[in-house]
């Protein structure tokens, strides 16, 4: 017997071990604390989020677990909301000395537990359901026009804007619709032009489209440009060099994807070209190669979403050998020409001229930038691949039409069809 009451007490000397060690769990400070822990690895989160931003991270979902800042921060909003309840339950609980006791004390405790249950499986819904992003692309002075970015200053709107703002040039040193006549139309920006060389033009004529270049024959093809601009041995390394532009134009096709590749939104809608979006990088390396357009362009051409109408090439005086006096390289031939725009003044969101001082740029309330070059169309997408002005025209008038109609369906009253 005396074995026994031994192996007894034995068990329960270690029963009350037991009990002796977890009773830190039964204390409502426990949990307390362990809600302070969790509100650090949220602001931990939050920081390694906003470094990520801060070195290139472009706009995404709240919901990105590819961004490790938003997993750090959920585990740790997790972790908070928890041990707050946990720590209210434990306390709540504390002191019930009947049945009927607890069950009062348990009612605002389950309460707490549905709502916070409720909350959160309502709220990641939310955010799931309708892509809500957050951060930035290096646009916060770039006033994009489009829900992909955002703006600090309506006034700080357009590619020169977004250069300035990016270190690239400096602002003012030179470094209702009319119907399809650009010159008629407001915000077009018509009297963009190569400056002083060939005699300001905008481009070489008329000229095959892309799709013209995919399915003729050389000997189809050449009596189809512009005198002295493409010769027969031209064709080969300029078919292969547009057929690179259109691969990037395959893969960059909406906007998520363009923004998933660096390119951020510096423009409105500009008719004839679209959204002017900017790959920074691409800007600074300061070399020309179709396969890593520095722009892209996206336009509302329909009742869905803006889509890829072509990409565009923009090489910056001062950066890779690139001169204000001569066109940089680009596509084989003569048949590309790089365009500058002099006198630009674009006032936010709302309007585009040319032709201004800083003066009349300012009463207007603008941003001024003497000499922006050099810059390039190239209408290589499915959309616009039928451009009758051809493939390296400055402006796209099928594009126009395609945006005015895109403007009427929206303007259009409900049930009014057009």
């Amino acid at each position: 017997m005396a074995s026994i009451d031994r192996y007894a007490d034995a068990g329960a000397r270690a029963r009350g071990d037991t009990r002796a060690n977890l009773a830190w769990l039964t204390e409502s400070v426990t949990w307390f604390a362990a809600a302070v822990a969790g509100m650090l690895v949220v602001f931990i989160g939050l920081a390694v989020d906003a470094w990520r931003h801060n070195n290139g991270a472009s706009e995404e979902t709240l919901l990105s677990l590819g961004n490790p800042g938003h997993l750090v921060a959920g585990i740790g909003l997790a972790v908070t909301s928890a041990a707050v309840l946990a720590g209210f339950s434990i306390a709540a609980m504390k002191g019930a000395r009947t049945a009927e006791g607890a069950i009062r004390r348990a009612v605002p405790v389950t309460v707490a537990w549905v709502v916070l249950v409720t909350v959160s499986i309502a709220s990641v819904t939310y955010i799931g359901a309708t892509g809500v992003t957050v951060g930035h692309s290096h646009d916060d002075a770039n006033a994009v026009a489009s829900d992909h970015t955002h703006t600090d200053a309506a006034g700080d709107a357009g590619v020169a804007a977004a250069l300035q703002d990016e270190g690239i040039i400096r602002g003012g040193d030179p470094g209702g619709s009319g119907g399809s006549d650009p010159e008629k139309v407001e915000g077009a920006l018509t009297q963009g032009s190569n400056g002083e060389a060939n005699g300001g033009e905008h481009d070489h004529g008329k000229q095959p489209t892309f799709t013209q270049m995919e399915t003729l024959s050389d000997d189809e093809l050449l009596p189809l440009f512009p005198e002295g601009t493409v010769t027969k041995a031209d064709l080969p390394a300029m078919r292969e060099q547009i057929k690179q532009a259109h691969a990037v134009a395959e893969q960059l096709n909406t906007p998520e994807k363009a923004a998933a590749a660096g390119y951020v939104n510096t423009t409105s809608d500009v008719p004839f070209m679209g959204q002017h979006y900017l790959n920074f990088e691409y800007v600074r390396d300061g070399k020309f190669d179709p396969t890593k357009p520095e722009g892209l362009l996206f336009s509302k051409i329909d009742g869905g979403p803006e889509k890829l109408v072509g990409v565009w090439f923009l090489q910056v005086p001062g950066i890779g050998g690139v001169t204000r006096e001569a066109e940089p390289a680009g596509f084989a031939s003569n048949l590309d020409l790089w365009h500058a725009h002099t006198g630009l003044c674009l006032v936010g969101f709302s309007g585009a001229s040319e032709g201004e001082t800083e003066a009349s740029c300012v009463a207007k309330g603008g941003r001024f930038t003497a000499d922006l070059r050099w810059m390039m169309h190239v209408w290589v997408t499915p959309e616009t691949s039928e451009n009758p002005d051809g493939v390296f025209a400055y402006l796209n008038n099928d594009l126009f039409e395609k945006q005015q109609a895109a403007k009427k369906s929206t303007d259009a009253p409900s049930g009014v069809t057009q």
